[in-house]
């Protein structure tokens, strides 16, 4: 992938994702909320990867008979633009926080989630490839909130 810097209008961005997945969005009865958000700079493959592998996570580990509800925040920082992405699902233990970003750590064996496990560690390797760094805060059965930072090209 080229590693090309471009304007990526966010708003367009999630209109681009809610289009993409209507269906699953339909079915799920998922509510995504965001305010006007930014244009920032990256790589559009890269920001697209991100953002829509965290917002997918956010909206298939919820509780059955949960709607999932998502908000999407980016904050304007000096030197960086912080993402907020905060969903009411089931939850990560604290204790696991180091090893779900590990390629293939997935957090359910039973079958009640599909996945592969390699998700949180592409995107991992997305935002630090970006210059950016990840994290979150979660509590079990609440939900988490994931972060990330990407810097600002000058």
């Amino acid at each position: 992938p080229s590693s090309e810097l471009e304007p990526i209008d966010l708003n367009l961005l999630m209109e681009e994702y809610a289009n993409l997945r209507r269906k699953v969005l339909k079915e799920t009865s998922a509510e995504i909320s965001y305010g006007d958000l930014p244009t920032v700079t990256a790589n559009t493959a890269s920001l697209t990867q991100i953002v829509y592998n965290l917002l997918d996570n956010a909206i298939k580990y919820v509780e059955e008979g949960r709607q999932p509800e998502v908000a999407l925040e980016v904050l304007d920082c000096t030197q960086h633009w912080e993402f907020r992405i905060e969903d009411n699902g089931i939850g990560i233990d604290p204790q696991i926080f180091d090893k779900i970003f590990l390629i293939f750590q997935r957090l359910h064996n039973d079958d009640a989630y599909e996945g592969t496990g390699i998700g949180l560690s592409i995107v991992k390797k997305r935002i630090e490839h970006l210059g950016g760094e990840i994290w979150l805060e979660s509590e079990q059965g609440k939900g988490s909130t994931f972060y990330f930072t990407i810097p600002k090209q000058s």
